[in-house]
């Protein structure tokens, strides 16, 4: 049954039924007036927890190291396209390294600088950024960068000289210059990954956890393909299968579980 226009105007204190008799018109002004009142007595009472801004870490010198990452990326493509397409193709046809090591200045080539300027600068960049946002450490981006940095710098250096010797001591020139060609190709397809990887972290909104993930993720099966490719390399060389694994191990695996010891006891 209907309710008459008087239990409107004692039940309901914001809507007045209009019966020409009994009440008054509702005007316009009333009805906004008894809108607003309502919304905000209903979010008043919602409860709400105090979040954490958001600071966005990203700083001139990031963007200036990754715009100069793409820029050389992009020059390497456009000047040096025959290279450029010859060291990304050993990634499925390693037997072109061959080829690519015959010819003069390889280690000097502006191909190869400027790819290798890439991995010292990209990989620490993205570490340290994924390191600060998922740990909200107490050393700034600048810090973390030196301190995975250096110990990077000083890992490839020791490395070198290790291949030096090794070659010279068991008189494997060709091949242990191959393998270091190799290695150094899969450190440069790490370096343009963790150059995407960074932009993704400063200026996307995928998850932090899930983009350092795929980084972590991205170096181990990096390092995978290059021990994998090593054995090839010592096997088609006539070499002794134990003494392929005890060298790999030694100068490969050793090497990165001392450089990640290191850096976390800095962190």
């Amino acid at each position: 049954m209907p309710a008459s226009s008087e239990e409107l105007i004692i039940n309901d204190p914001y809507v007045t039924a209009y019966d020409g008799l009994y009440a008054t018109p509702y005007e316009l002004n009333d009805w906004a007036n008894d809108i607003y009142f309502v919304a905000k007595e209903y979010y008043r009472s919602i409860p709400y927890e105090q979040g954490i801004p958001n600071e966005n870490i990203a700083e001139p010198w990031m963007l200036f190291l990754i715009l100069l990452g793409f820029l050389g990326l992009a020059y390497v493509r456009a000047v040096h396209r025959k290279r450029f397409s010859m060291l990304f193709q050993t990634f499925i046809n390693w037997k072109l390294s061959k080829q690519i090591i015959r010819y003069e200045k390889v280690y000097t080539h502006p191909a190869n600088l400027i790819l290798t300027f890439n991995y010292l600068f990209c990989i620490p960049l993205f570490f340290s950024l994924g390191y600060k946002i998922i740990s909200s450490s107490q050393f700034s981006v600048v810090q973390l960068f030196f301190i995975i940095q250096l110990p990077l710098l000083f890992y490839i250096l020791i490395k070198f000289l290790a291949y030096r010797f090794s070659a010279w001591l068991f008189d494997e020139r060709e091949i242990i210059e191959e393998y270091v060609f190799q290695a150094n190709l899969f450190n440069k397809y790490l370096a343009v990954s963790c150059l995407i990887l960074s932009t993704l972290l400063l200026y996307s909104p995928i998850s932090p956890k899930i983009l350092v993930g795929i980084g972590l993720s991205t170096l181990f099966l990096f390092l995978l393909f290059q021990v994998i490719r090593g054995l090839i390399i010592g096997i088609e060389g006539g070499k002794s299968l134990y003494l392929i694994i005890l060298y790999l191990c030694t100068l490969e695996i050793l090497p990165w579980l001392i450089l990640g010891k290191w850096i976390n006891n800095g962190l």
